[in-house]
């Protein structure tokens, strides 16, 4: 009994451990966060943490954030760069208008609300692909855009995810020490299934696969030719 209980395979440990990471994530969150500047890198790494955790890959959560965020240091920053200056405009007229609502006539206001879930659809998904693939700063913003749009139900998902800490916040202010602990990590890790579902799409075939695909067309014929024959087909080539 006491043997089943302490036994690490035990749901109940690897729920608790589970807790533990994303609560050790949320944490590296906040505290890599706070020079502004870096919360690309720092979300390119969260991500790239829970895609192995999703996976039961390596887990070791320090590691595998600490070397996310030193290699794609440099692109997420100058992306994060690139996306900033749009986030705060938006966020400026989005504040205008909701103290004035007569500030701005309706096509502006379509247009302004058309930019925003564009520019919101780019910032959720550029950082995750970015974890995940290497690219061009460029194609990756692109990239980001088009798998918005190609993934719309999961898109609607991930908008949900995102705003579910603020809005649980605004319902009680308590639960803002859940936001503290696991406000950034939770959301990220819920997402996550989705993500490992939309990278499956994306990643390319094994490469056994694409070997054998691009063998040699005499040798491919060789081996035919073997095995109707009954011979060995193993060919060095």
């Amino acid at each position: 009994m006491l043997e089943r209980m302490f036994n690490y395979e035990n749901p109940v440990w690897q729920f608790m451990g589970r807790v533990a990471d994303l609560m050790i994530l949320n944490a590296l969150v906040i505290i890599f966060s706070l020079p502004v500047f870096t919360i690309g890198a720092t979300w390119t790494a969260l991500y790239y943490c829970m895609i192995k955790i999703i996976r039961k890959e390596d887990t070791y959560i320090w590691r595998n954030f600490w070397t996310s965020f030193k290699s794609n240091f440099k692109q997420a920053t100058k992306i994060w760069l690139i996306v900033l200056p749009f986030i705060l405009i938006l966020s400026m007229d989005i504040l205008m208008w909701y103290n004035d609502p007569t500030l701005l006539p309706k096509p502006l206001k379509i247009t302004t609300i058309v930019v925003v879930l564009i520019v919101m659809a780019i910032t959720i998904y550029v950082f995750p692909i970015l974890s995940h693939f290497d690219n061009t700063t460029g194609n990756t913003l692109k990239n980001a855009f088009l798998v918005s749009v190609i993934n719309l139900p999961y898109t609607i998902y991930f908008f949900f995810l995102l705003f579910l800490p603020i809005l649980i916040v605004w319902y009680d202010i308590r639960f803002i020490m859940l936001d503290i602990l696991m406000g950034f990590s939770l959301p990220a890790f819920l997402a996550s299934f989705g993500w490992n579902r939309i990278f499956k799409k994306l990643e390319p075939a094994p490469a056994e696969e694409t070997v054998e695909e691009n063998e040699d067309s005499i040798v491919k014929e060789a081996r035919e030719e073997m095995e109707a024959t009954g011979l060995d087909t193993d060919i060095t080539e």
